[in-house]
């Protein structure tokens, strides 16, 4: 794994072997796991801890993600939307936007 800072000092990528990780100091909130032309998205507990992250999870998903947030007015009412879609019917939402987004309690 290759890491680099993201958008600030204490925000850092971690990429490699089909991977893109945003860690925000010490907590990992964002996990992109592509498999071929399809996408697994994990948010980790802290994705909304502060305005600051959350504003770098948004940047971090329109980067590296399928995931679409420029442009949308509330952010993190898209981003529970699309949990809760994806939680409704897994596989017609992996089907229809070739990624699916978990939230992973246990991911810190």
């Amino acid at each position: 794994m290759k890491v680099e800072q993201f958008l600030n000092r204490n925000q850092f990528h971690l990429y490699g072997e089909g991977a893109n990780i945003l860690q925000s100091y010490d907590s990992k909130v964002v996990e992109i796991r592509t498999q071929g032309k399809y996408q697994i998205i994990f948010l980790g507990r802290d994705w909304d801890y502060s305005t600051t992250t959350s504003k770098h999870v948004y940047a971090f998903l329109d980067e590296y993600s399928k995931v679409r947030i420029y442009g949308v007015t509330n952010k993190r009412k898209y981003i529970r939307d699309l949990l809760e879609e994806c939680e409704k019917d897994e596989d017609k939402f992996y089907e229809e936007n070739r990624y699916i987004i978990k939230y992973d309690e246990e991911m810190f």
